[in-house]
């Protein structure tokens, strides 16, 4: 039985609300497809590693730096009387979610009514939030809105909204074969939130960040970016999370969607569903892909 087989089994035992598993590796692709449903499914914060892959292409080419503070690209959309501290929050601050906001700056679109709250402007109202903590040394504050900002500073850079950007330069290089992103009312890529993929096409993503940034003989990320935006070990990066060792590091997204990446065996697999047993098959499947 391969790892592929146990972790088909693991899921298929341990819950009814699974749609796909898959596997990428340098002998090619499988998948399992456990229930009828979409081709492409929502992965909700998948979405956020995704768009920082935006900025690590754009850092690569010398057009933005990690370091790069957002109101050097935001300055003309900060609204009246905004914090002035905002001036200091980094682009790293952001993907990092320690802006120093607090929890008032989320716009949570998967659950909330924006319409209703008065929060349809997004931009404006992340940004008119007080900053409560200093910049990068605050607590952390998980917001799908940080991921928004990036966005908007990846418009700014290319003239193209984010999902735009990363069809050409990421998805159409990996051979994507079905994906959409919503916006929000303003119609800029929601980025922190809101990518519909396939497995194949997530495998694919995952796969190329386990072989050091390339896929076919083509870069598209550096192994440097890769290493800032996986994290310290045991930590948050850039919408991934580095396991405790290094060894591996995982994407993922509510109601347990998740791809995992494994370097060392230039393998990803790629999880999609409801209720998703991901403690489990990090305990029990992880290590299998490790040995």
């Amino acid at each position: 039985m391969t790892h592929f087989d146990e972790l088909v089994r693991f899921i298929r035992a341990n819950t009814d609300g699974a749609y796909m598993a898959a596997e990428m590796t340098d002998g090619g692709y499988t998948e399992h497809q456990f229930r009828p449903g979409a081709g492409a499914h929502n992965v909700y914060s998948i979405s956020k590693s995704v768009t920082g892959c935006a900025a690590g292409i754009l850092e690569a080419e010398g057009r933005l730096r990690d370091t790069d503070t957002v109101y050097s690209y935001l300055a003309p959309f900060f609204p009246a009387g905004y914090d002035e501290r905002w001036e200091l929050v980094t682009l790293r601050d952001v993907m990092l979610h320690r802006t120093g906001v607090d929890n008032s700056a989320n716009i949570d679109v998967d659950v909330m009514d924006f319409w209703a709250d008065g929060h349809s402007d997004f931009l404006a109202h992340v940004l008119s939030r007080p900053i409560v903590h200093a910049p990068g040394k605050g607590p952390f504050v998980y917001c799908d809105t940080n991921y928004y900002l990036i966005g908007r500073v990846i418009e700014v850079v290319t003239g193209m909204t984010c999902g735009a950007f990363l069809q050409v330069r990421l998805f159409d290089p990996l051979k994507w074969r079905g994906n959409a992103w919503g916006t929000c009312p303003q119609n800029h890529t929601l980025c922190g939130t809101g990518l519909f993929a396939t497995a194949r096409d997530l495998c694919a993503y995952g796969y190329m960040l386990a072989c050091g940034g390339t896929y076919e003989g083509n870069r598209l990320l550096t192994p440097e970016w890769i290493t800032k935006a996986r994290g310290e070990n045991g930590a948050y990066g850039y919408g991934f999370t580095n396991s405790g060792d290094g060894r591996w590091f995982f994407t993922g997204g509510m109601y347990g969607q998740g791809v995992y990446i494994f370097p060392e065996r230039r393998t990803s697999i790629c999880v999609l569903g409801h209720d998703m047993p991901i403690e489990g098959i990090n305990k029990e499947i992880v290590p299998l892909y490790l040995d």
